[in-house]
């Protein structure tokens, strides 16, 4: 492949001016972690944009491309170039890449999906103690980004997270309005409790939103699992058990919100216990899910203990079981809302949903019509022995302000809490 007739191909904006995103068929709005990603650009470091397949890093982007021109920045200062795997890239075509953009002029160098490219950590590495060049990279997967960038790049990258939508963000997408009064909220009430079971239904994916469920189920599996198992993971791990894998997040989906052991699964999925704990460890390296587990002052113990299994992403968790309660959707969402890392559960089986040691937090979701005193029995035993903390019942409509805050589950969504 000619590399340079591909850069020149792929900065259409150098001649007119103009930023486009192709394949994009839905609205663009701009992302809550936009102002980070802009402020960020302000600085030394080299950028590292991660997520998950098809959650909107080149979009995203591309809007800063926009904005950066808006400000005042000459086209010829942005050089873009996306790399799939198809294009064999090696450290070499990287280097010539970086000089042919420094020739142009560009002070920001943004490289889409480098992990497609060998060796680009030590490449980059280089570029960046000898020039003051700007540089953003993206990553499908935290497999290769993770692996060495730590390392090479310490001190020198600022990593940033790029999520599926928010509540707020599926809002914006639909042109809605977003509650903010008393008198909104009432008013309104009614209409986000709907649509909340609508995003929480079908997930957070840019390209999904305007999808009917069967045409999201395919469309997850074809652009999204199907690449992750068959290309990205046997490109980090060529030993790698497809089946294996599969069986394993299919078992998570099947039992989301449950506690596991990985004796438990390994016994239903027929394989030891370090397979397990082999395939977990993948599957959060890819993004689509990670662990939280059972909070004690032991570190040590918490990995020893009960853990549970929260997925990026709903309309994943809910393409690989389709029957599904609302009531485990509603839990994942809370889970990915506060970026969840521990729950509670105690010899007797009592258990709390989620908390939050840093704010002392503690919370239990029950996404139901009706609130009865028992659903906060769990969460008061707890709060009985962990003087200072809060509680809070995350309910479908029941909003009460009392010693246990309940909050429903729309409201909840479009508040930080972490």
């Amino acid at each position: 492949m000619d590399f340079i007739k591909e850069a020149i191909s792929q900065n259409i904006h150098w001649e007119t001016g103009k930023i486009e995103f192709p394949r994009v068929t839905n609205a663009i709005i701009e992302r809550d972690i936009f102002p980070t990603l802009e402020n960020a650009v302000k600085t030394k470091f080299m950028i590292v944009l991660r997520g998950l397949r098809r959650v909107g890093k080149s979009v995203i982007t591309r809007q800063l491309m926009q904005k950066l021109i808006q400000k005042g920045m000459s086209p010829n200062e942005i050089g873009w170039f996306e790399f799939d795997r198809s294009m064999r890239t090696g450290s070499d075509e990287l280097n010539s890449l970086i000089s042919f953009f420094k020739s142009k002029g560009s002070k920001v160098i943004i490289f889409d999906e480098i992990m497609f490219v060998k060796d680009w950590q030590d490449v980059l590495k280089r570029h960046y103690d000898l020039s003051d060049i700007k540089f953003i990279v993206t990553g499908s997967s935290a497999l290769e980004l993770d692996r060495r960038s730590s390392e090479s790049l310490a001190g020198r990258l600022r990593l940033i997270k790029i999520n599926p939508f928010s509540f707020r963000e599926y809002l914006n997408l639909k042109g809605m309005t977003i509650p903010l009064s008393d008198r909104e909220m009432i008013t309104n009430e009614q209409k986000m409790i709907i649509i909340c079971e609508e995003y929480i239904k079908n997930g957070g994916l840019p390209e999904a939103e305007l999808l009917e469920n069967k045409d999201r189920e395919k469309y997850i599996r074809n652009s999204l699992l199907d690449p992750l198992f068959f290309k990205d993971i046997p490109a980090i791990f060529p030993r790698a058990n497809h089946d294996m894998l599969m069986k394993t997040l299919e078992l998570a989906a099947a039992t989301s919100g449950s506690v596991f052991q990985y004796q438990s699964m390994a016994q239903i999925l027929g394989c030891s216990h370090p397979v397990v704990s082999e395939q977990l460890e993948i599957l959060k390296r890819s993004l689509s899910v990670w662990q939280i587990y059972n909070y004690t002052k032991s570190v040590m113990k918490q990995k020893r203990t009960a853990k549970k299994i929260i997925f990026t992403d709903n309309g994943i968790l809910k393409s690989l079981n389709p029957d599904i309660t609302l009531g485990a959707l509603a839990e994942n969402s809370v889970g990915q809302w506060i970026d969840a890392a521990h729950f509670w559960r105690d010899a007797e089986g009592r258990e709390v949903d989620f908390l939050i040691p840093q704010q002392k937090i503690a919370m239990e979701v029950k996404y139901q019509e009706h609130i009865v005193s028992s659903d906060e029995k769990n969460l008061r035993y707890f709060l009985e022995r962990n003087k200072g903390w809060k509680g809070i019942l995350i309910t479908k409509k029941h909003d009460y302000d009392g010693d246990i805050l309940h909050v429903p589950l729309w409201k909840f969504l479009l508040k930080p809490w972490v």
